[in-house]
């Protein structure tokens, strides 16, 4: 009997064994050929603490940018000499001009080929009259975009800062609402509130998936994380979802989003140090006739861009320009699936850009 349970034991271990060398077989084999197809790779950010208070990613490092299962609209890309989604390696010296570009995702633009961007288009137009780097991380929110500005100025010279407001979350700058680590947000109460960096570390976790094509393929491409992430979201936000479920028609949101607004631009001038004459926000819109922001999304763009104004800086509105171009070429502007701007988008954004005022008197003043 004892000899018989041993038998059968060896057996059950021995197809135990013989079921994971299988397994083992087909992730080995998995893992090679998806290394010679375009999984997405991410970006490295790197860790941001009080000594390296800027959120950007590993230097020098090209990545590739695909999206779903089916591994489409393959974009490659490079992370350059500063550590930024950009083409060009950046410089503390030279003779032209700086514009810098700040921005979230859309700015940062994986997932558009860098000659199609705003910055890129920018730069081509500019070329060997001003140079045009951009500063841009997805997430970024209103209050990071003045930590941005700040640090092209101080540590590249810029003489002039384009600011694209896509999403107008400006609820995200508010540490009530949204903690991005490794990011700058407004905390403390009232008019006290004050900007508070949230540092970031990478794990060794993210280091493994970071080295393995099939890891990166189920969390970049597939998105299986996605809802480990969103519980984790919900848990730390409930105090907040409280307070906005209280409230049915999103005062409360509302409020907070439009109370981060005057704290930009109480910062925004000390921090980045340029006059508003060298300072152009350039504000996202309705892109399709027949459509329209709602309430919330709209009063939030009109307190924003009546701030800007008050203060003196340019602003740029690109609904009008999404709209005429549709009614004349039926234009898409977004890729499909996702609303950040593809090519045509960023070629709208562009032309707004170049129509501005900051761009006519830099180049008057350069001439």
């Amino acid at each position: 009997m004892t000899t018989g349970a041993g038998t059968k034991t060896r057996g059950r271990l021995s197809a135990l064994v013989a079921a994971a060398l299988v397994v083992l077989t087909y992730l080995a084999v998995t893992e090679v050929v998806l290394r010679f197809l375009p999984v997405a790779t991410g970006l490295h950010s790197v860790a941001v603490n009080d000594m390296q208070p800027i959120f950007d990613f590993e230097p020098n490092r090209d990545f590739v940018y695909s999206r779903g299962w089916n591994l489409r609209d393959v974009v490659h890309g490079r992370v350059n000499n500063a550590g930024w989604v950009n083409e060009q390696d950046y410089t503390r010296e030279g003779k032209l001009p700086l514009v810098a570009v700040i921005g979230d995702s859309y700015i940062e633009a994986q997932m558009v080929p860098y000659a199609e961007t705003l910055q890129g288009r920018l730069a081509a137009e500019l070329k060997g009259r001003a140079r045009v780097y951009s500063f841009a991380a997805s997430g970024a929110t209103l209050s990071e975009f003045a930590v941005y500005a700040a640090y092209a100025v101080r540590e590249f010279g810029a003489a002039a800062v384009v600011i694209n407001m896509a999403n107008y979350d400006f609820a995200g700058s508010d540490a009530a609402y949204n903690r991005p680590s490794g990011m700058w947000v407004y905390d403390g109460a009232g008019d006290d509130k004050r900007l508070r960096l949230i540092p970031y570390r990478p794990g060794w976790l993210r280091e493994i998936v970071q080295r393995s094509a099939l890891a990166r393929y189920l969390l970049l491409n597939l998105h299986l994380d996605r809802p480990l992430i969103a519980a984790h979201l919900i848990a730390s936000l409930a105090p907040t979802r409280a307070a906005v479920a209280a409230e049915p028609d999103n005062a409360t949101r509302l409020a907070a989003s439009a109370a981060v607004i005057p704290l930009f631009f109480r910062d925004f001038a000390h921090l980045v140090g340029r006059p508003p004459d060298r300072v152009l926000f350039v504000m996202d819109g309705v892109r399709y006739p027949g459509s329209s922001d709602d309430d919330y999304t709209d009063r939030l763009r009109q307190s924003f861009r009546g701030a800007a104004q008050a203060s003196g800086y340019e602003t740029v509105d690109l609904e009008p320009l999404f709209l005429a171009r549709y009614r004349q070429q039926a234009t898409i502007f977004e890729i499909p699936g996702d609303p950040h701007w593809n090519g045509e988008g960023h070629g709208v954004a562009a032309e707004g850009v170049m129509s501005s005022r900051l761009i006519a008197d830099l180049l008057a003043q350069s001439r």
